[in-house]
């Protein structure tokens, strides 16, 4: 399993909006698994959370997600501070 965290800064509402907009294309690239969006609505910081089958999912997945983060941001004037990707090294149930 592998991970893509993405951190925002932006009005929580907004942020929620824009992402809940691109949900359903997410949710139709090949080796999706799930995705979390948190806020901080105090801060107005979010981040979101993506996980893949496997790393040639996440990073065939790398050209659609840009896509996504900034249809997700754009109407907002929303920024996208960080991109990062991880190996989901242990679970714990």
């Amino acid at each position: 399993m592998f991970v893509r965290i993405s951190t925002y800064s932006g009005e929580a509402d907004q942020l929620v909006q824009g992402f809940e907009s691109a949900r359903n294309e997410l949710q139709q690239i090949d080796g999706f698994s799930h995705a979390y969006f948190c806020v901080d609505r105090a801060s107005g910081k979010g981040l979101t959370v993506t996980l893949w089958e496997n790393e040639q999912a996440l990073e065939a997945s790398t050209e659609q997600a840009n896509r996504l983060r900034e249809q997700a941001t754009q109407p907002s004037g929303a920024t996208i501070d960080s991109v990062q990707h991880y190996e989901v090294a242990l679970t714990v149930p």
